[in-house]
């Protein structure tokens, strides 16, 4: 069963995107690097497989497991972990730790996709790391709200728009975005973007 979104929360979305390129003085036909999104909203980054002892330390403090917390950062700095990123509060600061070990396009919708929880003011909650164990809870909704807001703020509507009507591929407009083919074609689908343009013709 789908789970519905919010009144506007797609519109609110688009809308999102394009002011994030306006404040970097980018349009919507170029990318909007994650680590730039993360920096207009003061959000640090961090690989979580490279952090510093410290780090990890002020970490831990912000959840009762410590020992499946610091379980978890070791698996990370591995190149065979699922993980792919997890908001975090360390000192008092939002940061984003994803995991370098993933190809620069992960990377990116990882990124954007934690961003997007943040966005959308989801308090509480991370990724689930591994079918076993979650560090906080996991929710449907919030999920599916990240995921499309992450997309968006990743690819915007008018700028896949524009680059599909100009006879560009998905693989060409993937390039662009520094997105993986399976994110251009997530949302060339489910924005009907080829049936639209199809209707203009």
């Amino acid at each position: 069963m789908s789970l519905k979104f919010p009144p506007r929360f797609k519109a609110d979305a688009e809308s999102h995107s394009l002011h994030l390129r306006q404040r970097l003085g980018l349009n919507a036909r170029v990318a909007c690097p994650a680590k730039l999104a993360t920096g207009v909203h003061g959000i640090l980054l961090a690989a979580a497989g490279a952090l510093s002892d410290e780090i990890v330390d002020a970490l831990v403090d912000e959840f009762p497991d410590h020992l499946k917390v610091r379980q978890h950062l070791k698996w990370v700095a591995s190149d065979t972990t699922e993980f792919s990123a997890i908001v975090a509060i360390v000192n008092g600061y939002r940061m984003i730790l994803y995991n370098g070990n993933n190809s620069p396009a992960r990377q990116e919708s990882d990124i954007m996709h934690e961003l997007a929880h943040i966005l959308c003011e989801h308090r509480g909650d991370c990724l689930q790391l591994n079918a076993d164990i979650s560090l906080r809870v996991h929710n449907a909704c919030h999920e599916q709200e990240a995921k499309w807001l992450g997309a968006a703020l990743q690819i915007p509507e008018k700028g896949i728009f524009d680059h599909v009507r100009a006879g560009r591929t998905s693989e060409e407009i993937a390039e662009i975005y520094g997105a993986s083919l399976q994110m251009v074609n997530f949302r060339r689908n489910t924005l009907a973007i080829d049936r639209r343009i199809s209707y203009l013709r």
